[in-house]
């Protein structure tokens, strides 16, 4: 009696197709992207687990200081809170003399998905409640109520440097980015926000 022909184990290229499928390459892709930017970034001010540098929120330490100057000296700064505008992250550090701008720029594209998404969301919240501040400082100028536009200063600073925080928790590490501490931030930045409609 012929012995039955030994099986072949090796996977054949059909079976690889089917096992290995696009997400996994893209995953995989990824992974060496991140993990050739963060070889990159020891030395640099580049957080090495986020990929990001929390240098682009000196943008909006920049209004909150001019908050607080056009709070005890209006007519002095009144102009240059008009100049402010809100810019991203690619701007910030394409005219910023941030040393290592270029490699910041592209190594925030290639940043974990989900944090990412988070810090995205943190400065989406930032932006909206610095338009908000602006607007209505600028109300409170033309009225000249110095008293209002001095606690509107003072209150939307210190609303600004809560979202700051947040954000800036987020680039260094201390926030995971997870869908739970996403949540938490956007709560905390629309509570934020609420509270200065309330004051309109």
């Amino acid at each position: 009696m012929l012995g039955r022909r030994p099986t072949d184990d090796k996977p054949d290229e059909v079976d690889l197709e089917r096992e290995v499928s696009r997400e996994d390459i893209v995953a995989a892709f990824r992974s060496a992207m991140v993990n050739h930017f963060r070889s990159h970034i020891p030395g640099t001010n580049i957080n090495e687990a986020t990929l990001l540098a929390s240098d682009y929120l000196n943008h909006f330490h920049e209004l909150v200081m001019l908050l607080e100057a056009v709070a005890s000296e209006p007519e002095e700064f009144a102009e240059d809170l008009s100049g402010w505008r809100p810019i991203t992250y690619e701007e910030h550090f394409t005219a910023s003399g941030f040393r290592d701008k270029n490699l910041a720029i592209a190594a925030y594209h290639r940043a974990p998905q989900d944090i990412r998404r988070a810090f995205d969301a943190a400065v989406a919240r930032l932006h909206t409640q610095a338009g908000i501040l602006v607007e209505r400082v600028q109300l409170q100028l033309v009225q000249g109520d110095r008293d209002a536009l001095t606690e509107l200063c003072f209150e939307g600073s210190m609303r600004l440097r809560d979202l700051i925080h947040a954000a800036n928790a987020i680039a260094i590490g201390e926030v995971s980015g997870s869908p739970e501490d996403e949540a938490d931030q956007a709560a905390s930045g629309q509570d934020a926000i609420d509270a200065l409609f309330d004051k309109g």
